[in-house]
C-alpha cells in the first residue's frame, strides 16, 4: 500500500546499520509508490553534514519518490490542525501531505503525530 514517507525514515533507508527486516519495509514502501512532503528534501538536503556521495545518494533517492508540493489544500489542513493542535510546522505539512493524498504516513516519530485527527501512522521499527 502507497504512503508519505516521513524524514527520518528516509533517513533509515540510507543509513546500511539499519536492521535488514526494518530495511526491507522501508524499501518496500519506496517501491510501492512513496511520496514525502515538500518539507524532506528541505530536511534532507539542508543538512550541514553531507558528503559529495552522501548529497548524490540522498539526491537519488528522492529522484525515485514522488513529492507532494505544498497545495492550498495541504496549506490550509496545516492552518487548521495548528490553530487547536501544538504541532510543528514542519511536522503540520507533512502530516497534512498524507491526509490530503489519503496516505498512512511512515515514520519513527509516532508521538509527534499519533494525536493528528484521520492521520494514520506507521511505524516500520514497530510494524
Amino acid at each position: 500500500m502507497p504512503c508519505l514517507i516521513d524524514t527520518n525514515i528516509l533517513i533509515d533507508a540510507l543509513d546500511p546499520q539499519v536492521p535488514a527486516p526494518i530495511a526491507a519495509r522501508i524499501v518496500d514502501a519506496i517501491v510501492d509508490d512513496a511520496r514525502y512532503s515538500v518539507i524532506t528534501p528541505i530536511e534532507l538536503l539542508g543538512w550541514r553534514g553531507h558528503t559529495e556521495d552522501s548529497r548524490q545518494s540522498t539526491e537519488s533517492l528522492l529522484a525515485t519518490l514522488v513529492e507532494v508540493p505544498l497545495s492550498p489544500a495541504v496549506a490550509n489542513a496545516a492552518i487548521d490542525i495548528r490553530a487547536v493542535l501544538p504541532v510543528k510546522l514542519p511536522d503540520a505539512i507533512i502530516a497534512t501531505s498524507a491526509l490530503v493524498e489519503g496516505l498512512p504516513l511512515m515514520t519513527r516519530n509516532v508521538g509527534d503525530f499519533k494525536r493528528i485527527p484521520g492521520l494514520t501512522v506507521i511505524d516500520p521499527f514497530r510494524e
